[in-house]
């Protein structure tokens, strides 16, 4: 089940993020043919390290993917993917949605999504300056498909850095935000990556203490910390979760 799920979502997910990097490709005038090369060689070599990298982790990482582990490498990821699979292959759809199961709800989630765009329209015919004009409900409802595993404390980042250059800073510097902001996301994601890679290697792997201040402290206070004794539920035994008959 988990190679025919990720042979098909993979191969669409990956097709999505290509196109997307064949426009940022386009916006900073790189041609598409070396472009595709250099996707196609870094999935090749990306593809090798991946696999090197986990078989290291199973044998480096104490306790790798619990839910106490100390350095937090919980794989919230990996445990989201396996669970869907479960979900809609072993216990399937018609379990879950039909008429009279617990999600049945969900299903008119289909007809919001389809409504919602035309009374934006209909909104923007008479009122052509309406806030609403902001308002995009496919980016709306689509938006908090990756919770699970992403938290409040995840979300409320992306909002921070999007309401700053995504409204302010293009607000007020147009033209820098034009010509800049792509570049802009393409560094902050590079950042990111070295972040967390000298953060790991200089400070997890070797078992060194974070720099004790509010920034690093406050994250342990919240609920997404302290997930497995404020929010995970742990099944007492004989007790089940869901219906008690499908």
């Amino acid at each position: 089940m988990m190679l025919y799920k990720t042979s098909g979502y993979i191969t669409n997910n990956q097709a999505v993020t290509f196109v997307q990097d064949m426009k940022l490709g386009h916006y900073m005038k790189i041609d598409p043919r070396t472009l595709f090369w250099a996707q196609f060689a870094a999935t090749i070599w990306g593809s090798l390290v991946q696999i090197a990298v986990l078989e290291w982790a199973y044998g480096a990482i104490d306790n790798l993917c619990a839910a106490d582990q100390k350095n937090h490498y919980t794989c919230p990821n990996g445990k989201v993917f396996f669970n869907a699979s479960i979900i809609w292959g072993v216990i399937g759809p018609q379990r879950q949605f039909s008429h009279g199961q617990i999600y049945y709800g969900l299903l008119f989630f289909f007809i919001i999504g389809a409504v919602t765009p035309v009374i934006n329209w209909l909104i923007l015919k008479k009122w052509p300056n309406s806030p609403v004009k902001y308002l995009h409900w496919p980016v709306f409802f689509s938006g908090t498909g990756y919770i699970p595993p992403a938290t409040p404390y995840n979300y409320t980042s992306y909002c921070a850095v999007g309401l700053f250059f995504g409204w302010w800073i293009k607000k007020k510097w147009f033209h820098w935000w034009s010509k800049y902001n792509y570049s802009l996301s393409a560094g902050l994601d590079i950042g990111l990556a070295w972040c967390s890679l000298i953060i790991f290697l200089c400070l997890s792997l070797t078992n060194t203490d974070f720099p004790s201040w509010w920034g690093n402290d406050v994250i342990n206070t919240t609920l997404d910390t302290q997930v497995v004794t404020n929010i995970r539920h742990i099944l007492k035994e004989g007790e089940a979760f869901g219906p008690s008959s499908w």
